[in-house]
């Protein structure tokens, strides 16, 4: 089964070739605020170098986010294309679940960083979150990073997220939604 990765999410692009759930290709290349310019191509790199056609796909996972409002709609807009011309199932999973799946330890405090702040999630030992993911300023943000072991820069081992995002729901492409770093924090102004 041929799975591809697409995530757009932050100042790099991550696009991955999966055949059962083995990596067989994978570009990561920081974009320099091009992703709309590389991610096809990049997309098309991984697809010849796996020696596959488009067609022989069987799933897409995209990373939803949160992160910059155009990185997002980048990778979603793609992936759920991809998935509704094929007819092929699209799982969708967030990069702050992405962290917490490199993380070994009870209870994960993992960030996403801007440069007003941070993103915040809290997730358990099987990387389920816990309560409501929220965007702290940059005053709270330390507070917060006082009293609590926080995760936000960690090395990714893509097999793992890649069993935790075959995990998550099938969705109808229609169904799938970035989840923007500004949104959250206007939902938390509430």
């Amino acid at each position: 089964m041929y799975s591809l990765f697409i995530d757009t999410h932050d100042k790099s692009v991550v696009i991955i070739l999966f055949k059962d759930g083995k990596i067989i290709s994978i570009r990561n290349i920081e974009s320099k605020n091009k992703h709309s310019e590389i991610t096809m191509p990049l997309i098309d790199e991984v697809i010849k170098e796996g020696k596959i056609d488009v067609k022989d796909l069987n799933s897409v996972i995209v990373v939803n986010g949160p992160g910059s409002f155009t990185g997002e709609r980048i990778a979603v807009t793609i992936g759920k294309t991809i998935a509704y011309l094929l007819n092929i199932p699209i799982r969708v999973i967030d990069s702050l679940k992405i962290l917490a799946i490199n993380v070994d330890d009870d209870t994960k405090n993992v960030a996403i960083t801007d440069r007003n702040g941070a993103f915040v999630g809290v997730f358990d030992s099987n990387n389920q979150q816990v309560g409501e993911l929220s965007y702290m300023n940059k005053s709270t943000y330390q507070e917060y990073c006082d009293k609590n072991k926080v995760y936000s820069e960690i090395d990714v081992d893509y097999e793992k997220v890649y069993q935790e995002a075959m995990k998550e729901k099938k969705l109808n492409p229609h169904e799938v939604k970035p989840l923007y770093v500004k949104g959250i924090s206007a939902l938390n102004d509430k």
